[in-house]
């Protein structure tokens, strides 16, 4: 046996994390490549050095650390900015993923991960997982939980929205899909339903 990898995504503001959150609680390991991202950019790290040095020292704080917001302002806005980022950051985002499913396989081979990854399909790397979990929500709902969150304005929100997917698009290459209405009752009772199918898929 070796680890099931799980990945949940979807837009933004759409729950994902209260979904891996429900995962964790039924059992479930969970990785978030936000985490991963905010440790590969971490403070003196060779990747946001480079980071630095493409778009500039005034990227960083006062304290050397990264201003996520100020960059976020220039990708939203730059097609080609963002995949200069992604180019910088992606390498050792898998290099630390690929690490923490080896430390994981090590203490349980027959663990299920949940690994929270908002540009799955943008990404094209559907593929190095075992299944898909598709989180949606109103748009609206998105774009409030947005603002709410980063302390964004409804344009900068739009504009992060703008830059995925829609979730109809991503609906092909979902093996379940999540409703996140904001009901949490609703969504733990749809991610139980869905564990209890992997768990048996397992056992088979």
């Amino acid at each position: 046996m070796k680890v099931l990898k799980v990945a949940v995504t979807g837009g933004a503001g759409v729950g994902k994390t209260v979904v891996c959150d429900c995962f964790r609680r039924l059992g479930a390991y969970v990785i978030g490549f936000d985490a991963l991202a905010r440790e590969a950019v971490k403070r003196d790290s060779p990747v946001l050095e480079a980071i630095a040095e493409h778009f500039g020292k005034d990227i960083l704080r006062a304290d050397g650390s990264l201003d996520r917001r100020k960059l976020r302002g220039i990708i939203t806005r730059d097609d080609r900015a963002r995949k200069v980022l992604e180019n910088l950051t992606h390498p050792e985002i898998f290099r630390l993923f690929e690490q923490k499913v080896a430390t994981i396989e090590s203490r349980d081979e027959d663990a299920v991960l949940v690994v929270e990854i908002p540009l799955l399909i943008e990404l094209g790397i559907q593929g190095r997982f075992d299944l898909v979990v598709l989180v949606e929500a109103r748009s609206e709902l998105q774009k409030s939980r947005l603002m709410a969150r980063d302390g964004s304005s409804s344009g900068e929100a739009q504009a992060l929205l703008g830059l995925q997917m829609a979730g109809e698009e991503k609906r092909p290459y979902a093996d379940y899909i999540v409703k996140n209405q904001g009901q949490l009752e609703e969504t733990e009772a749809a991610v139980k339903k869905i564990y209890r199918k992997i768990i048996t898929s397992l056992r088979i």
